[in-house]
């Protein structure tokens, strides 16, 4: 009797732009906790908003000015601008109310809050062409700042640009 070995089907392996995704989500992941999912189709990866943390959307002339805020503080914490740099994103600690809001002061300057359950685009660290980028990356051991600071600080720096418009 003779036995011919045969060898098992092979399964292609992932395509490398899939396994630096899972790489990318991993390191999130474990460096920071956060419940990070791949979009597969987009190629990118996302972050829930709602338990871990929260997010605050504004354009990125004000967003500037309320991180340079909160570093005079030192409250900044991870800040993300959109693949054009027009939308910058703050990720906060998160707040204290079920359901936050921003208030109606910031809703003229185009400030809003990301809804819970909605998630965040973040940038893939494995690859330059991303369709997002850290303007602050998130640091290990550091937590967010809470939800609340980095609205005080928006409405403390819109409440400077109104007074500066009114002279």
């Amino acid at each position: 009797m003779t036995v011919r070995l045969t060898s098992p089907p092979t399964t292609p392996s992932a395509p490398q732009w899939l396994r630096d995704l899972v790489a990318a989500r991993t390191h999130y992941e474990e460096l920071l906790g956060w419940p990070v999912t791949v979009d597969v189709e987009p190629r990118r990866l996302a972050v829930a908003v709602g338990q871990v943390l929260d997010a605050v959307t504004m354009p990125a002339a004000l967003g500037a000015s309320v991180f340079a805020e909160l570093q005079i503080t030192m409250l900044s914490g991870p800040v993300i601008a959109d693949l054009g740099g027009a939308w910058w994103t703050f990720l906060t600690a998160p707040a204290t109310k079920c359901r936050p809001d921003v208030p109606a002061d910031l809703h003229a300057r185009k400030v809003h809050v990301i809804p819970r359950g909605a998630r965040v685009i973040i940038p893939n660290p494995t690859t330059v062409a991303s369709s997002s980028r850290w303007i602050e990356s998130p640091r290990p051991h550091h937590g967010l700042p809470p939800w609340s600071v980095v609205i005080g600080a928006t409405r403390r720096v819109v409440d400077h640009l109104a007074s500066a418009d009114r002279h």
